[in-house]
Formats: C-alpha cells, structure tokens, sequence
C-alpha cells in the first residue's frame, strides 16, 4: 500500500509582489508543439507560520480543450472545457481531483473547481483582500534538480480555507509515509544539539516510464525543548518516540508520520554564551543576572530547513507499528530512484540531506525575520514537541 505525502499548512498568507522573480500570479500564452497557442497559468504564496518559518506553495496549469479527470467511481472521465463549471459535471468528479477554496462568505462561501486554472483565477481575483489565517492542503513532491544535483522539495496547491485564528494553531504539518531501517539512524551528534537524524525513503510516483520510485530524504527528531531529568512527562513521550525512531529491523520498515516542517530560523535559547565578557563579568560580580540581559521576544537562529519527527501515525494497516517490507535488500534498491546524471546512487542520497547550517541561494524561500515583541514562558506545551 503506498501513500501520497500532503502537507497541511496553517498560517498568515503572504503574496509576492508583482515584480517579483516569482509573482503572485502570472498568466501568459505560449505555442505547443503544433503551433497552437495555449493560456497557461502560475500561481506561487507564502503561509507563514510564525515570524521566523514559512513556506511556500504553488500551481501550475493550462486552458485545454479536454479536461482529462476521475469522476466518483475512480472511471476516467473527459469534459469539455466549455463544460467544467456545470454543477451536474462537477458534482461527477472524484473529490480527490477537484480543487476546492472557501473564503468566507464574503467572498462567495465553497467554490469547488475541476481545473487547477481556474481555482488560480479565483484566488487572483480574492486572496489579495483577504484579511486573516488560512489553511492550505496538497501534495508534496520532489524534483530531481540536474544543475545543481539536489533535491527540490515542492508543495503543490490543492485546497485552500478560511479558519479561525483561534480554533487552528499555526504549523507547517505533512503526513509521510517513512522508509527506514536501523542503518538510516544517526545519533552522532545527539550529545552536542540533542538532534537525531533518519535518513530514509519516500515514495514517489515519477512518471509513467519510472512509476514508483523511492526517493531519499533526511528527516530530524530533535529533544532540545525536552526536560527529561525534570519532567516526567517528557521523558515519558521521548521513550515513546524513539522506539519507533531507533528501530533494531536490519530489513526496512515503513511507517506513516506527522512531520512539522521548518524553514527559515528556529528560536534560540538565549545563555551565557551570546554575553560579552563585560556582561559575564557583571554576572560573576552578582551586580546583573542572565535574564537582565536577556532581550525581549525572540531570539533567531541560524537558518535551517528541517522536516521534524512528530508522531508515528498508528492508524489502518500501521495500527500495531512500522510494518516489514516485502522486497529482497536488491528488489529495494532497484525500487530507489536513479536521477538522470552520471553520479552514484551514495551521491545522490547525500545531496538529499539538509546541511545544518545552509547560506542563501537565489532559489531559497526568504521569509521576513521580524522580532515578536512579546514574551514567552520557559514552558512547553506537549504539542510543541518536535
């Protein structure tokens, strides 16, 4: 059984301006292979989860003679393009296929689409007034990217709804169904950053000459806002945790997983180590403490762009845990996808892997790092655990 990875997001949209290298929006024309011209459109967002990590999603799609789709017994089904707003045909297509957005009723309530083109369309016409939290869905893919021989990691836009600030907490959540063995486990570095790495698989449809093919991602479980001498609790969910991280199967397991992504800057314990030696000076003198030169609100980290450990989903055929594959080691090598360069398959794997401390690039998301002003407690809610 494979599963697709979605993603959840929960945040503030921010739109691009319209010069950007990436716009809000974009619709153009362009000649296919036959000399007809064809309208295409682009759509790319932020949703910012915080001051300090957001992500963005996008869409992409075409005007087309023929819209190509599922209806709800999983049958092909073809309509015209003339045809796609009639209620009847719409009611027809699979839920999985149509693209639904619900702003509130100020802007229309439910709109439900079959075309990603003109879910673009609607949005371009009403998200630049809306006002407050949004929750987005989709599919998470990546792109083998030949230039610079790494993985892009993509957030395909399918659903997109108005919630309440207060009822929806803000996050950047996927569900991914996690490849992984004993051997993917590397705790080397827990001692200094208390961070465990999981290098494992994801599964992927690649087109029809590849079909399914196992893609390798790194995945971070991280105990820093864990107090596992002074809090029970958290020793107890940390245990937990890791009997389905640090796995003994030397054959692979996999096992769906709530991921929380982030990407931008993680918040920093403020010690003595950001002091300079006048202020640690003063500390020892008993004249000042830490917390007066603690500064106010947040304080940013380096930049990283981590997918979190959260929780293994126990749910369907994963009720009792990770579940053995059936494949031989070679029938599971041969399922892991070979990008198309000259380059060794441990190469490949290794361009994967998020570098703990990464410097911009042109293609990197820039979210704003502006200062939250207010305080916050030392403590720590368990749904903060990750």
């Amino acid at each position: 059984m494979s599963i697709t990875s979605r993603f959840t997001f929960v945040g503030t949209p921010v739109l691009p301006k319209e010069k950007a290298k990436r716009p809000f929006y974009k619709e153009f024309e362009k000649a296919d292979k036959n000399g007809k011209k064809r309208t295409l459109a682009s759509m790319t967002f932020g949703i910012k989860e915080s001051d300090t990590n957001m992500a963005f999603v996008e869409a992409f799609d075409s005007a087309q003679d023929t819209i190509l789709t599922m209806d709800s017994n999983n049958e092909k089904l073809n309509v015209d393009w003339d045809d796609r707003f009639d209620e009847d045909i719409v009611a027809s297509v699979a839920n999985y296929r149509k693209y639904t957005v619900d702003l509130g009723e100020d802007c229309g309530g439910r709109q439900e689409f079959i075309t990603l083109f003109d879910m673009m369309q609607y949005l371009n016409e009403h998200l630049k007034e809306y006002k407050g939290k949004l929750m987005v869905t989709g599919q998470f893919v990546r792109e083998w990217y030949a230039k610079k021989s790494v993985y892009l990691d993509k957030f395909r836009l399918q659903n997109v709804y108005a919630v309440d600030a207060d009822e929806y907490k803000s996050r950047l959540s996927l569900v991914m169904d996690i490849y992984y063995n004993r051997d993917s486990i590397d705790k080397s570095e827990f001692k200094e950053n208390q961070k465990i790495y999981l290098n494992g698989y994801v599964e992927q449809y690649m087109g029809k000459d590849e079909g399914r093919k196992l893609l390798p991602m790194q995945f971070v479980f991280s105990a820093a806002k864990y107090k596992l001498e002074e809090n029970p609790k958290h020793k107890k969910l940390f245990d937990y945790k890791m009997s389905y991280i640090d796995i003994k199967n030397k054959t692979m397991v996999h096992i769906p997983w709530d991921v929380v992504l982030l990407r931008g800057a993680e918040e920093a314990e403020f010690d003595e180590s950001m002091l300079t030696e006048k202020q640690k000076e003063q500390i020892e003198l008993g004249l000042k403490t830490l917390d007066d030169f603690k500064p106010r609100g947040s304080i940013v980290g380096d930049r990283i762009n981590e997918y979190r450990l959260f929780d293994p989903k126990l749910t369907g055929d994963f009720a009792d845990g990770v579940l053995e594959v059936e494949d031989t080691p070679d029938e599971f090598e041969e399922r892991i996808y070979q990008p198309p360069k000259d380059e060794t398959l441990d190469e490949a794997k290794k361009s994967s892997k998020t570098q703990k401390t990464k410097k911009k690039t042109d293609d990197e998301d820039e979210p704003p790092f502006d200062t939250d002003t207010e305080s916050e407690s030392d403590d720590v809610d368990d749904d903060d655990l990750f």
